[in-house]
């Protein structure tokens, strides 16, 4: 089995190693790494069956991550200090997890249990962990968040900050509620691809939208949409009833 191991405490990651060597000396450690930032490029190359995930971690926390990745691609035991709350979702989603400090009895069984599902083939995990994703966000527990790059490193932004993105060449401009522009070592497409879940819309080649806060859409010229910071946006011919029947939806819920 390949094994990945995530948790921003060294010390934590290491007694994760020491646990599988004494009780799966079989197992092979494709990755382990205490920045949720680099196993978010990592985990698609290293391909583990298992991933051991700290809950709790500076930046973008366990399920965070998770979040950006495929849900079919690993299966997930979680790691947590002291989340009584979070424990108790894991408990109602029956998705596997471990308290710290870890117990060497409780780390066995745990795997035992994930092999012998496996062994079944019973492909649960990441519907299970679908379950749980879903129900920390409609209980506000877990935001929408995403990993941007930016030239010193990463950046984690919610989405529900973001006003809209603009294509630069190789890059993307991406400007906050707050004011703020980002330069983005994407393409406009790669964001597409990254948003398209939280319900952005490209409304030109050049731009990328959050609909939440669309001011005004003008008819005339072509066609542009003002944003919330007074921004003039052109809409695609493709995009304009698209745009209109949003305004129409806006208006008839109001």
């Amino acid at each position: 089995m390949k094994v990945a191991i995530i948790d921003d405490e060294v010390h934590c990651v290491e007694g994760l190693v020491l646990h599988l060597k004494s009780k799966f000396p079989e197992a092979e450690i494709v990755y382990k790494g205490t920045k949720p930032e680099d196993a978010l490029l990592a985990l698609p190359k290293a391909r583990p069956d298992l991933v051991f995930l700290d809950v709790e971690m500076p930046g973008m926390n366990g399920f965070e991550l998770l979040d950006q990745l495929p849900k079919d691609a690993f299966d997930v035991i979680f790691t947590t200090a002291y989340s009584q709350y979070a424990a108790q979702a894991f408990k109602a989603k029956a998705v596997n997890y471990l308290l710290k400090p870890i117990d060497d009895s409780e780390f066995e069984t745990a795997v035992l249990q994930w092999k012998e599902e496996r062994e079944q083939k019973k492909n649960l995990s990441s519907e299970r962990i679908n379950d749980l994703l879903t129900y920390m966000k409609r209980e506000g527990i877990l935001k929408n968040k995403i990993a941007v790059p930016v030239s010193d490193g990463y950046e984690f932004i919610e989405t529900n900050e973001i006003l809209y993105c603009q294509s630069q060449n190789n890059y993307t401009l991406l400007f906050t509620v707050d004011n703020r522009k980002l330069v983005l070592s994407k393409t406009l497409l790669e964001f597409e691809k990254l948003l398209d879940k939280y319900f952005f819309i490209r409304i030109h080649k050049s731009y990328l939208i959050n609909p939440n806060y669309m001011k005004k859409y003008y008819r005339n010229d072509g066609g542009y949409l003002v944003m919330q910071d007074g921004k003039s946006i052109p809409v695609s011919k493709s995009k304009k009833d698209l745009i209109t029947n949003l305004f129409d939806a806006i208006t008839n819920t109001a």
